[in-house]
């Protein structure tokens, strides 16, 4: 994926499924048949493989990872864009204040930067709602 001009649209589930493989083989590791049915399932290995290499202080690694990331995002469809959302950067960077994470969510790419801004912005509405009826 990363010499390839991104299509949007063109990152669907199973391009995402074929891109674990090449990509996150760590994250395939993890994953088992009924696993690779499930989008989100897939996603949210992605992010424990992210989540992994931040702790561990690899940057080189966190920094590719959110590259192809960007790049998955980049060229989403609609299941993809949601699940990178929800399960991806929900489950790495949302409420997470640890300092390694910190400086990991500063070298977020463009779109998954502004991804992880609309989060934050949907759930802070929805506590405010919460707070006040």
């Amino acid at each position: 994926m990363t010499r390839e001009v991104a299509i949007r649209g063109s990152m669907n589930h199973a391009a995402f499924d074929r891109l674990i493989d090449v990509e996150f083989p760590e994250a395939a590791a993890e994953l088992d048949a009924g696993d690779r049915q499930s989008l989100h399932d897939e996603m949210a290995a992605v992010a424990r493989a992210t989540a992994r290499a931040i702790e561990a202080g690899n940057t080189s690694e966190v920094g590719r990872h959110l590259a192809v990331m960007e790049q998955v995002l980049t060229a989403a469809a609609a299941d993809v864009e949601n699940a990178v959302y929800v399960s991806y950067l929900e489950g790495v960077f949302l409420w997470e204040e640890r300092p390694v994470f910190v400086e990991a969510r500063n070298r977020l790419p463009p779109r998954l930067a502004r991804g992880l801004f609309e989060l934050e912005e949907h759930f802070a509405m929805l506590a405010a709602h919460v707070q006040d009826p």
